[in-house]
């Protein structure tokens, strides 16, 4: 199938934008209702699910779908490179976002949040590479 991991990394982005917008509600919320105050110290994940599950991820589905690929062997970035890339970069993204708000609990909640964070950007990084060898002046 053409296009999947960017596909999955654009819809994936937008669940990360539905999740974020709801946790910015309940935080706002939080202030009138002593019930949701537990919200208010999911501040961080609130702006990380925006910036880096919507935003980013959205970049790098995008990017990867429209910059042009090589049409000579081998092909700049494979379906298992993009698999990857999806799959590195998501689960980095959900383990920082669950185990963040209780890093200083303890050290398995510390080491899931630095192996998120981790995560997060050598999978960056791992973009960087691919999309790198992408961006080329246009054939004539």
């Amino acid at each position: 199938m053409k296009f999947r991991y960017q596909r999955w990394m654009i819809k994936t982005s937008l669940i990360y934008l539905l999740m974020g917008v709801s946790l910015g509600v309940l935080i706002f919320l939080s202030q009138r209702f002593p019930g949701l105050a537990w919200a208010s110290s999911w501040k961080t994940v609130h702006v990380h699910l925006l910036l880096v599950g919507a935003v980013i991820q959205m970049i790098m589905g995008v990017g990867l779908w429209m910059f042009p690929r090589r049409k000579e062997p081998p092909p700049v970035t494979t379906e298992p490179e993009g698999m990857t890339l999806y799959v590195a970069f998501n689960t980095g993204t959900v383990l920082r976002s669950l185990f963040e708000p209780f890093w200083q609990a303890g050290a398995f909640a510390y080491f899931l949040t630095l192996s998120g964070m981790l995560l997060q950007i050598l999978s960056l990084v791992y973009f960087l590479y691919l999309i790198f060898q992408r961006i080329r002046a246009p054939a004539a």
